[in-house]
């Protein structure tokens, strides 16, 4: 595969968010896409959910045209082995769902995942408040890195391309071998990378928002 053309991510349709609308299907979906492909037993050991149940979940995912299946790595028929049926997804434009022109479905999208990330944030503080108090050895579970840069908007979405093709051509190369490690593949677990561009000017509208709402009471 060329890594320097990366797949393109796929516009979410109303399907699809609703699918993904449950917590256990947003975290079946993440994990098959760190997994790149699995069955059910395994993504069910992985999360500690019954096999049954992820594999319910698996066939609402599979209508909704968020996975497929991959008969070439089944071992019989009756083997069913899963994979993502795209690399990303991206919100789309206003008007890119003419069943949700309101935008319903893709709010309450939204909403869910700034729970999940408020979550693992929560979760990521917790630690390092432990870590630093030295309450918790071991390896460090959680990092955090931010930078500032002066940039336009064409700017922006040329970081945003860029940065784009650095998760797949990690993949390839652990793939390949090429990313040395002191631990066997045996002992990898999921890591959750999440990616904000954000204008300050936002922070800056919202904390005058809230500062109007404060003075109109």
């Amino acid at each position: 595969m060329d890594m320097s053309t990366p797949e393109p991510p796929v516009t979410f349709t109303t399907p699809m968010l609703k699918a993904i609308a449950n917590p256990l299907r947003r975290q079946i979906l993440d994990t098959l896409s760190a997994m790149e492909n699995a069955r059910a037993a395994d993504l069910a050991q992985t999360l500690g959910v019954p096999a049954n149940k992820v594999s319910f979940h698996l066939r609402e995912l599979a209508k909704a045209n968020m996975i497929v299946e991959v008969p070439e790595l089944a071992r019989d028929k009756r083997d069913r082995v899963w994979k993502p049926a795209a690399r990303g997804y991206t919100t789309g434009e206003v008007g890119e769902r003419p069943e949700d022109l309101t935008g319903t479905a893709m709010n309450a999208y939204l909403g869910q995942v700034v729970h999940d990330e408020q979550r693992r944030l929560q979760a990521a503080l917790q630690h390092a408040e432990k870590h630093y108090r030295g309450e918790e050895s071991g390896v460090v579970k959680a990092q955090m890195q931010t930078s500032n840069l002066m940039l336009t908007h064409d700017e922006c979405q040329e970081l945003i391309r860029r940065m784009e093709k650095v998760i797949p051509a990690f993949r390839e190369d652990l793939k390949n071998g090429k990313v040395k490690s002191s631990q066997s593949a045996q002992e990898r677990e999921i890591w959750h990378v999440m990616t904000l561009y954000n204008a300050d000017s936002l922070l800056n509208e919202s904390h005058m928002g809230e500062q109007s709402s404060q003075n109109s009471k």
